[in-house]
């Protein structure tokens, strides 16, 4: 049981074609875990498929719109077709800076639907799946969920991972019982071809908050999340691990 993974189950990632998502498809791949990618139905699958081809792990990738609730079920199916379901990271999430007063429903309906709703509908499909023979869950937050970000308004997103952290503990308590641990993780900044767009002075900003002066790499985030499905976190459940190289400390 490589990384405390047992190979002969699979994992779900949603959002795993690219940043974090993929660097924790590369994480379990290199722990011989077969992975089927949950993304966007347009998302470029290249760097996922040559991922797992390369480590020689079985893998699957299925096309959803996880505010969808339905859809998420039948992704989730489609999924499991891979092999037993043991392991689910939910990565897939957006962000949307503006300004508070100026939001419309749309707006924001679209990042709660995403972030809050659609990381519920996964956890309830994964659920689903594993809860015969118990299982991991790992969500991804933010430590925007306990601190706001000042460099742009993003109220949208800071709440919705506000309750992402929240509704991670209330699973995590309610399928206890079940074998099922549900936890989260919060990362802070870290390098992904999202921030890569940021001008130069915002990412020196960050860094210079930051007590440990810089971003992190996807896959220093990748690393607690493995441990979490693990069985070294066995008796880890309803706990949310912040990841931020000291930013919401001081």
């Amino acid at each position: 049981m490589a990384a405390g993974l047992d190979t002969g189950r699979v994992a779900v990632v949603t959002g795993g074609a690219r940043g974090i998502g993929l660097a924790v498809v590369e994480a379990l791949a290199d722990a011989g875990v077969g992975v089927a990618c949950l993304d966007q139905r347009d998302a470029d699958l290249t760097a996922f498929r040559q991922t797992c081809l390369s480590r020689g792990v079985a893998h699957h990738a299925v096309g959803v719109d996880v505010s969808d609730q339905a859809d998420v079920r039948r992704a989730v199916r489609v999924a499991a077709t891979l092999g037993p379901v043991g392991y689910a990271v939910n990565c897939a999430g957006i962000d949307q800076a503006a300004s508070s007063a100026g939001v419309d429903a749309s707006a924001w309906q679209r990042v709660v639907g995403v972030n809050m709703n659609g990381l519920f509908y996964s956890c309830q499909a994964e659920y689903d799946v594993m809860a015969p023979d118990g299982g991991a869950i790992v969500n991804i937050a933010s430590m925007s969920a306990s601190i706001i970000n000042r460099s742009d308004p993003h109220v949208a997103y800071c709440a919705s991972k506000a309750g992402v952290v929240h509704l991670s503990k209330g699973l995590g308590v309610e399928w206890a019982r079940d074998g099922v641990r549900v936890n989260s993780v919060s990362p802070g900044y870290t390098e992904t071809a999202q921030t890569a767009h940021n001008p130069p002075e915002l990412t020196a900003s960050f860094c210079e908050q930051t007590p440990m002066g810089r971003m992190a790499v996807p896959a220093e985030i990748a690393a607690p999340v493995l441990f979490l499905l693990g069985a070294g976190a066995s008796f880890i459940t309803a706990t949310d691990v912040v990841v931020d190289g000291g930013f919401t400390a001081w």
